[in-house]
């Protein structure tokens, strides 16, 4: 009961929740950067009781890479439009490093990271894929109460942008998408990878960014 409380008071929640914390001085900051790497996106997605062990752990390697993937794609869209300066270093690239020393088996930290990719900044975090409740179980608990809409999708992702000069995590957005019936699992995944590649301080497009460069610039 508890939970199926649960799952009826986020119906009134907004479908989509995004949080952005950063440094005073993120715009300066980011714009000293000459070269960005993003790393494998930690992931960890509803496991249905079907699946082995091995196959879920696969399943979570494969999003984690697609989601690496999604950021690196959305970063170079914003490169090309001018918004972003540094040159990003393309996941192959970045996985074959990594590999290459052991990551993430090998115990290394994010100055060591930076060190080793050969960059000013990286990009990292963790996105988190669940299914409070199937779409079949919806559709029956709507059949019966036509008022109800339920959550049936939810998608987390944090995003940290560190800098490797001031050894600190300059930027971290935080969100959450809800979906209800019909809500499609990838859909979401890429809207909340756009939304957070959108609000990093590499696009100066965005209106507190764009007012803090021509500030810093004096213009």
């Amino acid at each position: 009961m508890k939970q199926l409380f649960f799952l009826l008071s986020l119906t009134t929640l907004l479908a989509s929740c995004v949080s952005v914390q950063e440094v005073p001085n993120v715009v300066g900051i980011s714009q000293a950067h000459n070269r960005i790497a993003v790393l494998p996106i930690q992931a960890r997605v509803e496991r249905k009781i079907w699946m082995s062990e091995e196959k879920y752990l696969e399943l979570n390697r494969l999003k984690s890479e697609e989601t690496q993937q999604r950021v690196y794609r959305y970063l170079q869209f914003y490169s090309r439009n001018g918004s972003l300066h540094a040159e990003v270093m393309s996941p192959e690239e970045v996985n074959s490093m990594l590999h290459g020393a052991g990551y993430p088996n090998t115990n290394l930290n994010n100055n060591a990271l930076c060190s080793l990719l050969h960059v000013d900044a990286i990009i990292y975090g963790q996105i988190e894929i669940l299914e409070p409740i199937s779409e079949a179980a919806a559709m029956a608990f709507s059949s019966m109460n036509s008022n109800t809409t339920l959550i049936t999708n939810i998608v987390e992702l944090d995003l940290m942008l560190y800098d490797a000069n001031s050894a600190t995590q300059i930027w971290d957005s935080e969100q959450i998408n809800r979906g209800q019936m019909g809500s499609i699992k990838e859909n979401m995944q890429k809207q909340v990878c756009r939304r957070a590649v959108r609000n990093m301080p590499y696009n100066l497009k965005k209106n507190r960014y764009k007012k803090a460069y021509r500030e810093m610039n004096g213009f």
